[in-house]
């Protein structure tokens, strides 16, 4: 089968998002599917058409940013040309433009999937509000136009306002998740970076408003035991200037008690998990609705502190490795880390439980008997 997928960031821009997408694709590569992403051009030194590890991925030029999303007249002629060639159709919303594939893959008759990852939560404001009101109107739009919808859980779905109406087409699946393998040089470099402290609290997240990342550097304080929060992610993700500058200020005040590793290569998070004896995840919003981290974590068999919200719950529900804590509140998380450094085995359950819950293999499988 010919498959296209539609996505605003693709590699080498990193999210959970086009990790999602990154994985999905190749994979489908490898079962011998002819496989494209249309994409915008996000760093102006990208090439506009490459082939990364056997994916086409077809760039298109922005004529102006907003927020964190593009315009282009050229991404309504890219997109015709492309859905022409291809019979499956797959759109990663929440994507503004993704409304344009979607037309296209209806009046051109192909199969139209949208993969809803997550809802948009834009920091408070006028400008912000229009944003996210248009970007709403879009997604559901595509939605409406989409033959299948999948998203990652029906805890997600059920407390989603956007997907509620389109729940007869809605079916679930996890993200795919590979099982991380340690590099053992990755891991001395950044065991030489943390240092000598008791325990190590990590955080794979950028520097994102939706994070969280403030709830969990104020628990530092409530934390009795020598301790370090080692972060892994990236410094400066787009449209966070404000939120940077926030973290900043409280990062100085605890600067002894954080680590900054930066934006880790996918291949190089195992060796990041294997350091850590809690990896947290304090995210506030509806933005974050899985947490695929946590899975990979909970793969290497380290137990998980996140917040109660809907889908970012499922996993330690699933496997009892860790504790729900409410969203927003730095005493909840630190008791819920300090139970958990206290008594560690309690919450390290049987890792291939784990492997066997969220498989990678599964997904692919999901997705394979989907598209045809």
């Amino acid at each position: 089968m010919k498959v296209i997928f539609s996505i605003t960031y693709y590699t080498p821009y990193v999210s959970g998002l086009t990790l999602y997408v990154k994985r999905l694709a190749e994979a489908l590569s490898e079962r011998s599917h002819q496989v494209s992403v249309i994409c915008f051009q996000h760093e102006k030194n990208l090439p506009f058409e490459e082939k990364i590890n056997t994916v086409r991925v077809v760039r298109v030029k922005p004529l102006l940013k907003i927020s964190k999303g593009f315009v282009s007249l050229g991404w309504l002629t890219k997109c015709y040309c492309e859905v022409r060639k291809h019979e499956v159709v797959i759109i990663n919303l929440p994507q503004f433009e993704g409304i344009i594939p979607a037309l296209l893959g209806k009046i051109f008759g192909k199969k139209v999937i949208a993969i809803y990852h997550c809802e948009v939560v834009l920091p408070r404001g006028f400008f912000n509000r229009i944003i996210n009101w248009l970007l709403n109107k879009s997604n559901k739009i595509s939605l409406a136009l989409s033959d299948t919808i999948v998203t990652y859980t029906e805890d997600f779905a059920n407390h989603s306002k956007i997907l509620l109406p389109y729940l007869k087409k809605t079916k679930y699946v996890y993200p795919p998740i590979p099982l991380p393998k340690i590099d053992k040089r990755v891991q001395k470099m950044i065991t030489d970076k943390i240092g000598k402290t008791d325990y190590v609290i990590g955080v794979a997240a950028r520097l994102a408003a939706e994070k969280g990342m403030e709830y969990l550097l104020e628990t530092i304080p409530l934390l009795k035991d020598k301790c370090k929060i080692v972060i892994a992610g990236s410094l400066d993700p787009v449209g966070e200037v404000k939120y940077k500058e926030k973290i900043l200020k409280l990062v100085e005040k605890y600067k002894d008690n954080i680590i900054f590793l930066g934006e880790l290569k996918e291949e190089e998070m195992g060796a990041f998990y294997s350091l850590l004896d809690v990896l947290v995840l304090p995210s506030v919003n509806s933005t974050e609705a899985f947490g695929m981290v946590q899975v990979e974590a909970m793969m290497m068999g380290v137990p998980v502190v996140a917040s109660d919200l809907p889908g970012v719950r499922v996993p330690i529900q699933k496997t009892g490795m860790g504790a729900v804590v409410p969203i927003k509140n730095s005493q909840k998380l630190a008791r819920a880390i300090v139970e958990i450094l206290k008594d560690k085995n309690k919450y390290v359950k049987n890792r291939k439980k784990a492997n066997r819950e969220f498989s990678k293999d599964m997904t692919i499988n999901f997705y394979q008997n989907l598209i045809r």
